[in-house]
């Protein structure tokens, strides 16, 4: 009776023993999951309010959630190595009542007989059989670890490339682009998840050594896109349309290549030596860049679903006028006098058709590039000496009243341009003036060409993430991308078919559609065309045509449909009714960290409403001084302005036509100053005599500086 008794009470002692052994493993599990869910609340910490720039926020939040991941790691390892070490000091069996194979000895030549039997019969027991049992040994991966290996694979690679490089450009460039990432996300990230699980289905088809040889290039591809990025395109050319010397490229390129061709080398060496190895590279690099991306991808989501929405310039009132009274302005981008003085010495005809202008040749514009000089043409803004640059761009909208003006005298404002928005207030301004503006989201519903979107996006993220080597086979400009966007207008409200940059469509378009009249008592229009800006790709007759180098054809070309558009003028009896001023933006551009080296000087063409015998005097020449800070006195006497309206200009509260000034008339031009990535500055020029001498033209030492975090803001 008492051996009955102690020996029960040592089973209970031992119970204790356990139960309080797995105790203290359970209260140190909880405490392991309670300090890595400890650092979540740092999620919940109020927001620091800061500007940040957009172009290397998306960076910086894979940097942090990289080291997060990091850290969770470290955790991890430390967390589970110490409980492991507390399951030895309670004496803890981890592998108990867990069936473990027997260990392996060797067996006597002489009992091998009856060792063979025995296992047949271990085997029999289990519902197995020798011959069943060898079958199932075999050197390649299961199905199902390959189909693991192959989707984190290739959703690395496809993330990489095309999910987030799509969103980023798409984000980093909202301004210039018809649709941002509101309207495209979604599609962007289905076809990710398609691309993804359909390839990683198809190479997991692949078995042995073949299949480890696929899973290291695809990852070699992701991680090299990866490190190109963060690392290797810093020099990466502005897709403007320049056409770009890549042979100023060959260091990079050589370095790029290298580094690249070493990450696929060391995959493909773990792959054939070391496959274990370099699976395992392979699934924690995956799954780490994975998590890393993703955090970038939910911040350009949630970024943009914070944000109101935007506005798209559609083509309502595009093809057509008042019947009344209209004032129409064309902007031929880059269009610069000398050029245009060329182009016509060797295209007699060019002018055919421009009856009652006139061609100012001494004319000066405001602001270059394009970004300035249409806010300038929609302003009359100029920045005052002394004043800070961003203080004047986020004021140069809200502190205009030409468009006020322009309601004054009863007309209805339409504004066709892809860069009407590059400066703050603009959405406000233009969106409470014009008439053809619409909701993004309402525009894309019947505009945005999935398939179209898809493509030209991944030709930009090919473009950013390859190797140097690769790039010139991806470049593309930024019109490209609104083309591609953009689905067939055929059929399509113009009120819902958004306003694109490409002058052979809008060409054809006006061909087929000519103009109507509509219900307006008086109509102005804003009408900004490609010109001769880069890249060249329109002929003399308005034709599409590959790429080239043939600016003089595509200024013939712009021409051709400028005076199409004057002939539905005076085929509907509205030509002489209508004041039209054809000019540019600004004349020739490049970048330049300094000085100017030459003129650059926009057209200006000047047709008031006159009488039809002034309409049939062919297009005359004039030398007399005139400004682009001209024009919206010559707007405004157009649509009858009075004086006082007018003096609303300062000094240039003139119609161009009623201007009599001396030949030396003092005139300003902004020049912008570069680093070849950031504007840095606008240095002010004054211009006295022949603009086409640039012995006339003198820095009057009023500079404007502006910042690196202006310039971010200020450059898409």
């Amino acid at each position: 009776m008492a051996v009955c008794v102690m020996v029960a009470r040592h089973a209970c002692d031992g119970r204790v023993a356990r139960c309080f052994s797995r105790g203290v493993i359970v209260v140190w599990d909880v405490l392991s999951i309670s300090a890595i869910s400890a650092c979540l609340l740092t999620a919940m910490a109020t927001p620091a309010l800061a500007y940040v720039d957009p172009s290397v926020m998306t960076y910086t939040i894979q940097a942090l959630a990289a080291v997060a991941v990091a850290l969770s790691a470290v955790l991890g390892v430390a967390f589970r190595r110490t409980r492991k070490a507390l399951m030895r000091i309670l004496h803890i069996d981890e592998g108990a009542k867990r069936v473990a194979e027997p260990a392996v000895s060797r067996i006597d030549p002489a009992g091998k007989p009856a060792a063979d039997a025995s296992a047949r019969e271990d085997l029999a027991a289990m519902g197995g059989s020798a011959l069943g049992g060898s079958k199932r040994r075999t050197t390649s991966l299961p199905w199902g670890r390959r189909l693991v290996l192959a989707l984190l694979a290739c959703a690395l690679l496809v993330l990489t490339v095309l999910v987030v490089a799509p969103l980023e450009l798409v984000a980093g460039s909202s301004d210039s682009l018809l649709f941002g990432i509101k309207q495209v996300w979604q599609v962007v990230v289905v076809a990710g998840l398609v691309v993804s699980v359909v390839s990683g289905l198809a190479i997991s088809a692949v078995r042995g050594r073949a299949f480890d040889v696929v899973v290291a290039i695809v990852v070699a591809f992701g991680v090299g896109a990866y490190v190109q990025v963060l690392f290797m395109n810093s020099s990466l050319p502005v897709a403007d349309g320049n056409l770009v010397d890549w042979t100023q490229y060959n260091k990079i390129t050589a370095i790029s290549l290298l580094v690249w061709a070493t990450i696929l080398v060391a995959f493909l060496v773990f792959a054939v030596k070391r496959p274990r190895i370099e699976r395992a590279v392979s699934a924690v690099l995956s799954v780490a860049l994975i998590i890393v991306q993703v955090t970038g991808v939910v911040g350009i989501v949630t970024k943009a679903a914070s944000e109101p929405e935007s506005i798209t310039i559609t083509e309502k009132g595009l093809f057509d006028v008042s019947g009344k009274k209209n004032v129409v302005c064309f902007v031929l981008d880059m269009t610069d006098t000398a050029d245009a003085k060329q182009a016509y010495a060797d295209n007699p005809n060019m002018l055919d058709g421009l009856d009652g202008f006139t061609w100012y040749q001494n004319s000066t514009g405001s602001m270059i590039p394009t970004r300035y000089g249409i806010p300038s043409l929609l302003t009359g803004a100029r920045p005052q000496k002394g004043e800070d640059a961003a203080d004047f761009l986020s004021s140069m909208y809200t502190n205009s009243h030409f468009l006020d003006d322009v309601a004054a005298q009863g007309y209805t404002t339409d504004i066709y341009s892809d860069s009407a928005d590059w400066i703050d207030g603009w959405s406000e301004y233009l969106g409470q003036h014009a008439e053809n503006f619409e909701s993004t989201s309402d525009v894309a519903k019947g505009a945005l060409d999935r398939q179209g979107t898809l493509r030209i996006l991944y030709q930009c993220a090919l473009y950013r993430d390859m190797p140097w080597i690769a790039k010139p086979f991806f470049w593309f400009y930024t019109d490209q991308i609104n083309q591609g966007m953009t689905a067939s207008t055929s059929g399509t409200s113009p009120d819902l078919t958004p306003y694109i940059m490409d002058d052979p469509a809008y060409y054809q378009a006006l061909k087929e559609n000519g103009l109507s009249i509509n219900d307006e008592d008086a109509s102005f229009r804003f009408i900004h065309l490609v010109g001769t800006h880069w890249p060249y790709t329109m002929d003399a007759d308005g034709n599409k045509v590959a790429e080239s180098s043939d600016w003089e054809s595509q200024m013939v070309g712009a021409f051709k449909i400028v005076r199409t558009y004057l002939d539905e003028l005076k085929r509907l009896g509205l030509y002489d009714s209508t004041t039209v001023i054809i000019t540019a933006d600004h004349g020739v551009w490049y970048l330049t960290p300094d000085v100017l080296d030459g003129v650059s000087t926009p057209i200006i063409f000047v047709k008031p409403a006159q009488s039809a015998e002034a309409d049939t005097v062919p297009c005359q020449i004039s030398q007399q001084p005139v400004s682009h800070y001209d024009l919206q006195a010559t707007m405004l006497k157009g649509m009858g302005a009075s004086q006082d309206v007018l003096n609303h200009y300062g000094e240039y509260n003139q119609a161009i036509e009623d201007r009599r000034d001396p030949a030396d008339r003092l005139r300003y031009y902004l020049m912008t100053t570069s680093n070849g990535k950031f504007d840095t500055g606008w240095r002010e020029y004054q211009i006295s005599g022949d603009s086409q001498d640039f012995a006339n033209w003198h820095l009057d030492g009023n500079d404007w500086t502006i910042t690196d975090d202006d310039a971010k803001r200020i450059w898409h």
